[in-house]
């Protein structure tokens, strides 16, 4: 099965459906699993903690497909302190596509484009959209309200639109998407490509605690709380989660800064709060069950060539 648009041109994949990386669950298993499925699998630099262990990491995955890979670099140094040798390693190893977040790549694009790679931009705003793309970016993700992980405040029925009009380049939907019904919707609104992530949780190929996937499941999309009180930047979170550790919401934001006083001492705290609170977006809606990463690729496309079929003419 193919579904052809900008993206998955520019990416040489066979379905514009990006599996979004998620910072300690998406490992070798995740990003090997979708992009052999025909999409394309992506995780956080962060998820290790060396650059030699990030060479480890890719390396392993290399062993296991052939296919396009993408790696996400925080372009912040107060939460990323490693991130330019953790780019070194990402150029080394010609990762296909490169995400960066909380930053302009103004300093590295022209590197990625002359290594072969491929730069996606995290945005929330079109002040952010209109930035990176002076900085050389090849497409925006569109976080939108309801998005897991770090999320805008604006709905995908503005936010898409908006981008692809004023920006003019290929744009990325995220926000709740977990089903190829919402991923027509995402692509009648301008979209040339999805990137799902809570819905990729909940797979055996995640490494998400067990307690984690079936809070997923249990959860309804008004127990997904947003605040930046956890991390210093506005982010969905389970509040199921949440609720065990409300010490959180009172002190997060003294932790956050005594943890940027010290690099190490941010990546520690880093690792801890998203270990302890799960992130989680809107998407919940429509999880019912734990299913392997590749047949949900194969199920959303199906599900979004079935939608495009059934629409009232």
């Amino acid at each position: 099965m193919k579904i052809k648009t900008k993206i998955s041109e520019m990416l040489k994949i066979d379905l514009p459906i990006i599996a979004a990386p998620m910072f300690l669950v998406s490992y070798p298993e995740l990003v090997v699993a979708v992009s052999e499925a025909g999409g394309i699998g992506c995780f956080p630099s962060l998820n290790y903690r060396t650059p030699e262990q990030l060479r480890e990491g890719i390396l392993e995955i290399r062993s296991k497909t052939k296919k396009p890979i993408g790696v996400n670099l925080i372009l912040h140094k107060e939460h990323n302190p490693n991130w330019a040798k953790q780019f070194e390693v990402v150029m080394d190893l010609k990762v296909e596509l490169i995400i960066t977040s909380l930053g302009t790549p103004r300093t590295i694009a022209k590197e990625i484009k002359s290594n072969g790679s491929t730069l996606f931009c995290d945005v929330t705003t079109l002040k952010h959209a209109n930035i990176v793309a002076k900085s050389g970016a090849d497409a925006l993700i569109a976080v939108s309200q309801g998005a897991g992980g770090h999320a805008g405040a604006i709905t995908p029925f503005a936010l898409i639109p908006y981008l692809k009009k004023e920006v003019g380049l290929p744009v990325i939907a995220a926000g709740a998407i977990s089903t190829g019904s919402q991923m027509a919707a995402a692509l009648s609104l301008g979209a040339d490509a999805v990137y799902i992530g809570t819905r990729f949780i909940a797979t055996p190929e995640s490494r998400a605690q067990n307690e984690y996937k079936q809070m997923l499941i249990d959860s309804s999309p008004d127990e997904i709380v947003y605040t930046e009180k956890i991390s210093g930047i506005p982010a969905n979170w389970l509040s199921k989660s949440v609720e065990r550790s409300p010490e959180i919401l009172e002190d997060g934001p003294k932790k956050i800064a005594a943890g940027h006083a010290s690099g190490e001492k941010a990546i520690e705290q880093e690792y801890k709060r998203w270990r302890d609170i799960w992130s989680a977006g809107q998407g919940v809606a429509q999880i019912h069950e734990v299913k392997p990463a590749g047949e949900i690729v194969k199920e959303i496309a199906s599900e979004y060539l079935s939608t495009l079929n059934n629409l009232p003419r």
